[in-house]
């Protein structure tokens, strides 16, 4: 299994354009192509002519890479974060929430220790 992130949420690589049928000169229909449809910037295929195929294009490793299998976040790392992608007021009302004491002149960052402590 093959998976590859990319920083385009939405991002669509023709790996076969789609191309029209004609009879007897008449355009009767589409013939449909193949698609690497990219949700929420991920993609996943087990097909090897596909990962072959997405790996010779030249847009490989800028706008989209493959992902390596060791490497998968920690707990804690997610927690940090996803902390870490809060605003300011945001943090501070999660801090009410946990009964963490805070005066509202905190920096983001105090905030975030304040709540990894708690």
């Amino acid at each position: 299994m093959a998976k590859y992130n990319s920083h385009i949420k939405k991002l669509r690589i023709v790996l076969k354009p789609a191309m029209p049928v004609y009879e007897a000169g008449v355009k009767v229909g589409d013939q449909p192509g193949e698609y690497a449809q990219f949700e929420d910037g991920q993609f996943e295929t087990k097909d090897e002519a596909i990962i072959e195929k997405l790996e010779s294009l030249g847009t490989f490793k800028i706008d989209f890479w493959r992902v390596s299998e060791e490497s998968s976040p920690t707990e804690d790392t997610t927690v940090d974060k996803d902390l870490a992608k809060m605003t300011k007021k945001e943090l501070q009302s999660l801090a009410q929430e946990k009964n963490v004491e805070v005066d509202g002149t905190e920096t983001k960052e105090r905030l975030i220790e304040l709540l990894l402590n708690k």
